[in-house]
């Protein structure tokens, strides 16, 4: 825990994303945001069909999506989604001809309902 999904439109050319991956988990850990670096689980999908505004295709967007347990202050999870939009722009090479969304969401997941095992 936790989780961190990140969607891309696929107009940005990303090479390779597990640098991406690798950048965002490590600022996870440089915060102290989780206990164990093997906590972190980090996945990219890059989106074929998506429409962004009327579909101009000049627009582009990262869009990345992180699960938490339940028990953060508003204030740390402002302070995450802040550190995690940084290192987004930080990763993220410049797109020629695109105008690129980065967007970061915090998402709360009930530690009740959510179960895990090691094997």
């Amino acid at each position: 825990m936790p989780h961190i999904h990140l969607e891309y439109s696929d107009n940005i050319k990303l090479p390779d994303v597990k640098p991406i991956l690798l950048a965002l988990n490590q600022a996870m850990v440089d915060g102290a945001y989780v206990a164990s670096a093997n906590e972190l689980k980090s996945r990219a999908i890059c989106q074929q069909d998506y429409v962004i505004g009327l579909g101009d295709p000049s627009q582009a967007y990262v869009h990345a999506k992180v699960s938490l347990l339940t028990g953060r202050s508003l204030e740390l999870q402002h302070e995450i989604a802040q550190v995690l939009l940084s290192t987004l722009q930080q990763h993220l090479a410049e797109q020629n001809q695109l105008s690129v969304q980065i967007c970061v969401e915090i998402l709360e997941m009930q530690k009740a309902t959510y179960a895990k095992k090691l094997v």
